[in-house]
C-alpha cells in the first residue's frame, strides 16, 4: 500500500523520513480556519434576560407575601369589628345598669325621707299628752263558750 505525504505526494519507501511542511511556511495545505468572535450581543441580550427573570420571580413573591399579610390583616379587621361591637353592647348594659342603680338609689332616697317624716310624726303623737278618754261603756262579758261534746 502506498504511503502519501501531507500534501498528497507519494514517499518512497527508501527514504528515512517523510518532508513535512513547516506550519510557518505559506505553502500548500489546508488555510487557517478563520477565528469567529464572541457573540457579544446575545450574550448581554441574555444576561438582560436573565437579569429581569430574577427581578420577576422577586417581584411575584413580594406580591404573594403582601397578599397573604392583606389576608391577615382582613381577618385582624373583622376580629376588631367585633370586638368593638362587643364593646359598644357592653357599654349600652352599663349604662342601662348605672341608670337603673342611679332610679333605685333615688327610690330608696325617697323612701328614707319618707321614712323619717313617718317617724317624726310618730315621735310628735307619743310626745302629745294624751286625748281625755270618754266615759267608757259598762264591760260586757263575754259569753262562756260551750265546750264540744265528745263522740263516742
Amino acid at each position: 500500500m502506498p504511503v502519501f505525504d501531507e500534501n498528497g505526494n507519494q514517499i518512497n519507501r527508501d527514504e528515512e523520513l517523510p518532508k513535512m511542511n513547516d506550519p510557518e511556511e505559506s505553502g500548500g495545505g489546508f488555510p487557517p480556519p478563520p477565528k469567529k468572535q464572541f457573540p457579544v450581543l446575545p450574550a448581554v441580550l441574555g444576561i438582560v434576560a436573565l437579569i429581569l427573570a430574577v427581578v420577576a420571580v422577586m417581584f411575584f413573591l413580594k406580591a404573594n407575601t403582601l397578599e397573604q399579610e392583606v389576608e391577615i390583616l382582613k381577618k385582624a379587621k373583622t376580629q376588631l369589628a367585633a370586638a368593638e361591637t362587643k364593646l359598644q353592647d357592653a357599654a349600652k348594659e352599663n349604662q342601662k345598669a348605672r341608670a337603673e342603680l342611679s332610679q333605685v338609689k333615688n327610690e330608696l332616697d325617697a323612701m328614707r325621707a319618707r321614712n323619717q317624716s313617718l317617724e317624726d310624726q310618730l315621735a310628735k303623737k307619743k310626745a302629745a299628752p294624751p286625748a281625755p278618754k270618754k266615759a267608757a261603756a259598762p264591760d260586757k262579758k263575754p259569753a262562756p263558750k260551750k265546750p264540744v261534746p265528745k263522740k263516742p
